[in-house]
């Protein structure tokens, strides 16, 4: 394992990701403490993606963070820390909504995928407003969209994740794209 840049030891108040990691290992409460404050902010934007209730929210932050530190010793530092715990949270928020236990809705007609060129990121509308309109979506459908457009995930990739067929979840990015788009027509007038 090789250890990051080094942090000047001047500044106590610097992140020293090696050390964070080195002292989550050894299940080091402080370390522990310090790696879910450093990246609290951006991995409840993630979860708060998928819902916009801050209880559940809450409970699938935790949940994703009890798995980082279950895994941490997993982590080789050969990416982005920050990418390895988004990659947990994620699955933490897919298996949260798999327990709830939404019904699979099979469809195996061929959904013609537009490029991904055409994201929802494109369009001239703030984060926020598109935030709010993904909110509405059903929510296997809101799950999937997030996962497509936002996180990159192939339809390969989220079929593995939420144990759905591929065309199933080209179905749901089809269907997600056009009641989108039909909100955000609704809104312009």
């Amino acid at each position: 394992m090789t250890k990051p840049n080094k942090i000047p030891k001047n500044d106590p108040t610097a992140w020293d990701e090696f050390a964070c990691v080195q002292g989550c290992i050894q299940q080091k409460m402080m370390h522990q403490e310090q790696l879910y404050k450093h990246f609290y902010a951006s991995m409840m934007g993630l979860v708060k993606r998928y819902t916009n209730d801050n209880d559940q929210a809450v409970s699938i932050l935790n949940n994703g963070f009890l798995r980082v530190f279950k895994k941490i010793h997993q982590f080789k530092f050969q990416g982005s820390l920050e990418g390895w715990i988004r990659r947990i949270i994620i699955h933490a928020v897919s298996d949260y909504f798999k327990s709830l236990k939404f019904k699979e809705e099979t469809f195996n007609d061929d959904v013609n995928e537009k490029s991904k060129e055409t994201t929802i990121i494109e369009l001239s509308y703030d984060y926020n407003k598109l935030l709010e309109l993904l909110h509405q979506l059903p929510p296997t459908t809101k799950i999937i969209v997030n996962l497509f457009f936002i996180d990159e995930f192939t339809h390969k990739d989220i079929a593995s994740l939420m144990n759905i067929s591929i065309n199933t979840s080209k179905w749901h990015v089809a269907e997600g794209r056009k009641m989108l788009i039909k909100m955000l027509t609704q809104n312009r007038t």
